[in-house]
């Protein structure tokens, strides 16, 4: 039990240290307790708000069950495959150990929620709520066993095939598509909630251009593992890409459109829903600071001694050293004027390791 915990529960809070991070800072940075305690009244108390919170926890527990699936399919874990050759009882037991771990968030709001719901007497929604911890966990421990007994799987999304070449700024966004669906839907779908959730509540109270920022930086946060993927899928497929005949700066500019192609989404998302206060130049400023800082953290995990397992820990480093700077009034421009000065800085101070350390 303690070398799932080590090799599968472990490398999940490392590596999503930064989403988790921004989870935190929304439940309680946002909110008081007593303002815990009136949500979770209301939800204990409506249907519509239970079904939706349930929902909310389906969606960790896929992004966690997903996470998790993909870890076991890396060579560093793969001798877990074998244990299909245990007995199942041993196997199952195993599966809700790590999902129960994997769940601690949810399980610790439920356990709260479950304390209100004695205080107010709601006894069928504490049992549903007991219900639905236990369904996302026996779903989790589901598809974890289903991957051991069936770890290669076919493909259930499969696009059609171009009749034409691919151009580079499409290499990256087709391997998503095809083959990290769920983790880019996930990503995108926390990038895009957490711009519409800081426009809207833009308007409501005295706020000012400070909240957008903040609103881009958790945005930026549930974009880090798409990075961190981008710097992989080149090391994995594109290993003679440092020894072609394109400079460095032809390379960065290829970023520049491959990255463009994967925000461009949020584009859209913050012109529509720009409070009256705020200008759409301003919103687009937004954007392109986005785009900056995504470059930057593309090249950031160029460096030699980088370590993958550390780096969401280091983009939730970041995102609470932002937060600070943040308060003392840095405009979207100087943010945006930082992250290219940064990615510039260390992509050219890179790019003679990378050559050496993939020879032609």
């Amino acid at each position: 039990m303690t070398l799932l915990l080590r090799t599968l529960v472990a490398p999940y809070y490392t590596r999503n240290a930064g989403f988790l991070g921004v989870v935190v800072y929304l439940a309680f940075g946002f909110m008081r307790p007593q303002d815990h305690h009136a949500l979770m009244a209301a939800i204990l108390t409506s249907p519509f708000l239970l079904a939706l919170t349930a929902s909310l926890w389906g969606l960790y527990t896929l992004r966690a069950t997903v996470f998790t699936r993909q870890l076991l399919s890396e060579p560093p874990q793969r001798f877990l495959l074998s244990a299909r050759l245990l007995p199942r009882s041993t196997r199952w037991a195993g599966w809700v150990l790590v999902s129960a771990a994997l769940l601690l968030p949810v399980e610790a709001y439920a356990g709260w929620m479950l304390q209100r719901g004695f205080v107010h007497q709601t006894w069928a929604a504490n049992a549903a709520l007991t219900g639905v911890v236990l369904l996302l966990v026996s779903a989790s421990a589901y598809g974890l066993d289903e991957r051991v007994r069936n770890p290669y799987p076919e493909r259930a999304l499969r696009l059609p095939r171009w009749r034409w070449s691919i151009p580079y700024v499409l290499f990256y966004p087709s391997f998503l598509l095809r083959h990290r669906p769920v983790a880019t839907l996930l990503s995108k779908a926390a990038s895009v909630g957490l711009l519409i959730g800081v426009c809207r509540l833009y308007p409501t109270d005295d706020y000012d251009q400070r909240l957008l920022l903040i609103g881009l930086m958790m945005s930026l946060v549930a974009h880090a593992p798409l990075c961190r993927l981008f710097f992989e899928f080149e090391q994995t497929w594109l290993r003679l890409l440092p020894n072609l005949p394109i400079s460095p700066w032809g390379r960065l500019g290829r970023y520049v459109l491959a990255y463009t192609v994967l925000w461009l989404p949020e584009l859209p998302v913050l012109l529509y829903n720009a409070p009256v206060r705020v200008s759409p130049v301003y919103m687009g400023t937004l954007w392109f600071t986005g785009l900056g800082w995504l470059l930057f953290f593309h090249t950031f995990a160029y460096r030699p001694r980088w370590n993958p397992d550390r780096w969401q820990q280091q983009v939730l480093g970041g995102f609470l050293a932002g937060l600070l700077l943040i308060m003392f009034g840095i405009p979207a421009l100087g943010w945006l004027a930082i992250a290219l000065c940064l990615t510039g800085w260390q992509f050219v101070k890179t790019t003679p390791w990378l050559r050496n350390t993939h020879p032609a």
